[in-house]
């Protein structure tokens, strides 16, 4: 079976070198520079014509997701200060958070975080100004906090280095700031200033791999390098901003990874997959129908050009969908083509919780990696299949880095296990809970540490899964008191119950 799959017409038959002529005729009818340009690159690159836009097709798709967007877009206060906004810089900034914080997050958890980040930070100055620590304390509860230093530090920059003005445009933008990347720079470039670049982001894809049945997985370079062009076609010169953000909207609500409702879709006449998915038989075997035999023939000139080619109509593209996959899930959904995620890799940890005069201690993570520079509760990574002498040892380790005297071990109290889940780490915390006297002392700790109150942790940079850690503890010290409260009550009603005359002669 070959490995380019398109729509089968029932009723034509045609032998390849037919076929080929009738591309090569159809693409007369275009422009004759355009066309030539296009077909050189594409047949360089191994990419067929039913992945391109049509000029046509780019004037009533823009039209169309203009229109739609106008009616349908969501209130979102970063597009209101887009759209509101005077000044060059608060505008650009306000995109440029709303977009960082987007990053694997949903809008839905992102608008509060950007309502209190553009309160307490309205300039990028103000950003600027603020310490790190700050930074991290309000990006807190929002993951991924390597994002919330690259603003910081990208703030610190603008005001520094490029005299508090923010660049404008796709180039400058990821050259002179930190964490800005070829998404991000678009996005801020046409939203905020109205450049005329495409953007990609998942949503994106997800529409222009549908639009032209772009069946090979997005992360494949030429893959890539074909949506951009194709975003970049695609994008309004007149509204950029606009039209960016409605092919954005559109895979956030309408052309979605599963379930999507092409029956609503503004475009949908101009999407090969739903076309697809329209001809494709419901009923029976994808293979067999295939096998079977047109019952007449007919004039490919009564096939309209809009139609998607047939499948013998490239035998070499590659970014084309395999026949198999297609059998196998025959609908808008094949697209775009699904990749395998790695399993997240499990790990445990020993985690500490000190607790001293009302106060608990916490260490500072390295400025490097994982929840960078956040607080945390002493911790120690568990080997796999770690024996209970290993387990000790790191433990004893660890006590020694704090400054703890070894003596105090025994005092550990095991409170039970939290599990978090990271991108790509499955963490369980193994949780033990150790309560000093005010007569130990703590001396020469290797670690940067310090004794906060409750109060105080709701407030510092501390990562999510410390605080399920704490959660963990206090439910624990909670059910403790009532057990005790509960043992204090039964021996007092069994000491004041009276003996009967009959139980003391007895």
């Amino acid at each position: 079976m070959m490995s380019c799959f398109l729509s089968l017409q029932p009723g034509l038959e045609f032998s390849r070198s037919k076929r080929f002529v009738h591309i090569l005729m159809a693409g007369k009818k275009k422009s004759k520079n355009d066309n030539t340009k296009t077909s050189a690159k594409n047949a360089a690159s191994n990419i067929c014509q039913k992945h391109v836009f049509t000029v046509d097709e780019i004037k009533n798709i823009q039209k169309n997701m203009l229109e739609w967007y106008e009616r349908e877009q969501r209130t979102l206060p970063w597009r209101t200060i887009a759209k509101t906004e005077l000044d060059h810089n608060t505008r650009g900034y306000a995109v440029w958070v709303s977009e960082v914080m987007l990053q694997q997050t949903q809008v839905a958890t992102v608008i509060p975080y950007f309502n209190k980040w553009m309160e307490k930070w309205p300039t990028v100055k103000a950003l600027a100004d603020a310490s790190i620590e700050e930074v991290l304390q309000t990006w807190a509860g929002l993951g991924y906090y390597s994002r919330g230093r690259r603003l910081h530090e990208g703030a610190k920059i603008i005001v520094e280095k490029l005299n508090g003005q923010m660049p404008d445009n796709v180039s400058d933008l990821p050259k002179l700031i930190p964490g800005i990347g070829a998404y991000s720079a678009s996005a801020i470039a046409s939203i905020a200033f109205q450049k005329p670049a495409g953007v990609v982001d998942g949503n994106v894809i997800r529409v222009l791999s549908r639009m032209r049945i772009i069946g090979a997985p997005a992360s494949t370079p030429s893959v890539r390098d074909h949506l951009w062009e194709l975003a970049n076609k695609l994008v309004s010169k007149e509204r950029p901003g606009d039209f960016n953000q409605s092919l954005m909207e559109l895979g956030a609500v309408i052309c979605t990874p599963q379930n999507p409702t092409c029956i609503s879709c503004p475009v949908n006449n101009y999407c090969h997959a739903f076309s697809l998915s329209k001809t494709t038989p419901k009923v029976g075997r994808m293979d067999s129908f295939l096998k079977k035999k047109p019952t007449a023939k007919i004039s490919h000139d009564s096939v309209p050009e809009t139609n998607i080619p047939d499948i013998e109509d490239c035998s070499s593209c590659n970014i084309c969908l395999p026949a198999s996959i297609w059998i196998e899930n025959p609908q808008v959904t094949a697209f775009p083509c699904k990749t395998e995620k790695k399993s997240a890799r499990e790990e445990k940890v020993k985690v500490l919780v000190i607790e001293k005069e009302d106060k608990l201690l916490m260490v500072r993570r390295p400025e490097k990696g994982l929840l960078a520079g956040l607080w945390e509760f002493p911790c120690v990574i568990l080997p796999d299949e770690a024996t209970e002498k290993a387990k000790s040892a790191g433990m004893n380790s660890l006590v020694k880095e704090l400054g703890i005297p070894n003596s105090t071990l025994p005092s550990t109290k095991y409170v039970g296990e939290v599990i978090h889940l990271f991108s790509h780490i499955h963490t369980t915390y193994v949780v033990e809970h150790l309560v000093l006297n005010n007569s130990v002392k703590i001396e020469n700790s290797e670690k940067e540490g310090i004794w906060v109150t409750l109060d105080e942790i709701k407030m510092a940079a501390v990562s999510t899964a410390m605080k399920k850690v704490l959660a963990l503890v206090k439910k624990s010290e909670t059910k403790s008191v009532k057990q005790a409260a509960s043992r204090k009550r039964k021996q007092s009603a069994e000491n004041q119950k009276q003996t009967s005359i009959k139980s003391f002669f007895s």
